[in-house]
């Protein structure tokens, strides 16, 4: 019984560990050689339990993982913070649970595809839908190019895959096991493995003439004017604020930039009551022919909120995107009747109205098109398929705007940052993130960082962007590169009830 009691324990640390593991480079950035090993004490503890054990081993490992690499919600309270953590912890759970019985019913060199299937398709799981959350995907741990380069044809989802694969197979190699069966798993995953780093060594030899044109640049300034959540709260600050946007605008015309990009909800007030200061802004823009972006809330005849990127055209026109993506409990109140008996400051979010169109700007410069552009805001530069659709309707570059003053100086913001690169290297497009309180800053096609802020710090970039020539493989088959490790789970588990004999499909090997 006490041998019994002392496994079950160090099960719970094991789960605990890999949680913690996983959670540090969400936390330190750079620390992101931990996630190629942070799952393996977790496949030890739930080899060493049984389906009943591996749901509460998932739900340790969830919670852990959650509550601290999202330790940042705590600024909207411990209740949120807690009950994200839980409700996201659910799907590693059914990880767990899923893990454990691809463990007991499957070879171990099929385990080498359905464990990482299974892993990036509970990820696909949680971002689906208006609550969907893809924050803290194991692939945003990535800083090296060349496996970034990975995403351009399979995605973030993908390059999650190949860390889980190493984590699998690292998994084989400490373990103990019959000699014979972890030799073919090690040798079966290393070739899975190479075949998978291949991928960018194939696109770097590939002769396309495209990426032998010479593409368009453009000067961009990015301002970053770091003015605290508090005093953006107060409308008695907003001719402050406006004065601090008027004054850095001024100093980034002096070096005459193509577009200027100002954060998300630059003022205090709604824009509806603010053109007399934005003719005042665009007359200093005109002077140089500078376009510019900035985000504000705006309400309509009929008393609609909406959160908008504006884009001001060099003749002043006015275009702009309303936000399709909002956040529940930030900008609507899902169920706002039991929500506020539960708490009553919910009765303090405004419900914003959603947009509903995938905008794609032009800008051209005398006649001539320099190239095509969307927008974001915030919390959608997470939502890889809302960026797609942009890409596909003709978007070469990504313009996010964000206030992520929200969060201090929490890891939030860097987190965030890593999130919009992902969006770059996914999509072969560079995205250009303008942030109130940081992380600012310019990230080219491949994901590699031009430049960018310290967060927390006031500042203007000034840098040249090239619009991309041809989005990547993933932005035109991302829809079905997508279904892959769906397909592949789903493929075992019919191959498992028809009984197919091993050899008679590879991974069955």
């Amino acid at each position: 019984m006490d041998s019994l009691k002392s496994n079950i324990l160090k099960n719970y640390i094991l789960a605990t560990a890999s949680g913690l593991l996983l959670a540090i480079p969400f936390v330190y950035p750079s620390t992101g050689v931990l996630a190629w090993f942070a799952l393996v004490p977790l496949f030890f503890a739930i080899r060493g339990g049984g389906l009943k054990d591996s749901l509460i081993l998932g739900a340790v490992f969830g919670a852990v993982f959650f509550s601290t690499s999202l330790y940042w919600i705590q600024i909207f309270g411990y209740i949120a913070w807690i009950s994200l953590s839980l409700v996201l912890s659910v799907w590693m759970v059914l990880f767990a649970l899923g893990a454990r019985a691809v463990m007991e019913k499957f070879t171990s060199t099929a385990q080498l595809v359905l464990i990482p299937a299974l892993w990036a398709t509970c990820e696909l799981g949680r971002s689906v839908g208006p609550w969907g959350f893809a924050w803290g995907y194991i692939g945003s741990t990535v800083d090296n190019i060349y496996i970034l380069k990975i995403a351009s044809y399979f995605g973030e989802l993908g390059v999650g895959f190949l860390i889980v694969l190493v984590n699998i197979l690292l998994f084989y190699i400490v373990a103990g096991g019959m000699e014979d069966e972890k030799r073919r798993t090690i040798a079966v995953g290393l070739v899975l493995l190479v075949l998978l780093l291949l991928v960018p060594v194939i696109d770097m030899l590939k002769d396309d003439p495209v990426k032998k044109t010479a593409s368009q640049k453009i000067k961009v300034a990015i301002i970053q004017p770091n003015i605290a959540q508090n005093l953006k709260a107060d409308l008695s600050n907003n001719d402050e604020i406006k004065a601090i946007y008027f004054r850095m605008t001024k100093k980034a015309v002096k070096s005459k930039p193509d577009l200027i990009v100002w954060p998300e909800s630059v003022f205090a007030s709604m824009i509806n009551g603010e053109q007399e200061y934005l003719s005042k802004i665009t007359d200093l823009t005109s002077s140089t022919k500078t376009e510019l972006i900035f985000g504000g809330i705006s309400m309509d005849a009929q008393g609609k909120t909406y959160n908008n990127a504006i884009y001001v055209d060099r003749q002043g026109k006015y275009r702009s995107y309303q936000k399709i993506h909002l956040v529940p409990f930030g900008e609507y109140v899902p169920f706002r009747p039991l929500v506020e008996r539960i708490n009553s400051l919910a009765r303090f979010v405004e419900d914003r109205t959603p947009g509903k169109t995938y905008w794609v700007f032009n800008m051209a410069k005398d006649g001539y098109l320099l190239g095509r552009f969307s927008t974001v805001i915030c919390f959608e530069s997470s939502d890889s398929r809302l960026v797609g659709r942009m890409v596909q309707n003709g978007a070469r570059m990504i313009v996010v705007i964000t206030n992520d003053g929200w969060f201090g100086k929490t890891a939030a913001l860097e987190q965030h940052f890593r999130i919009t690169r992902m969006r770059a290297a996914e999509y072969g497009v560079p995205v250009i993130q303008a942030a109130n309180t940081g992380v600012s800053g310019v990230i080219e096609s491949s994901g590699r960082v031009s430049i960018r802020t310290h967060k927390n710090k006031q500042a203007i970039l000034i840098h040249q962007v090239d619009f991309s020539k041809r989005p990547s493989f993933y932005s035109r088959f991302g829809h079905l590169v997508t279904c892959l490790s769906p397909a592949v789970l789903l493929a075992g588990i019919l191959g498992r009830l028809l009984n197919i004999r091993p050899g008679q499909v590879w991974f069955f090997l």
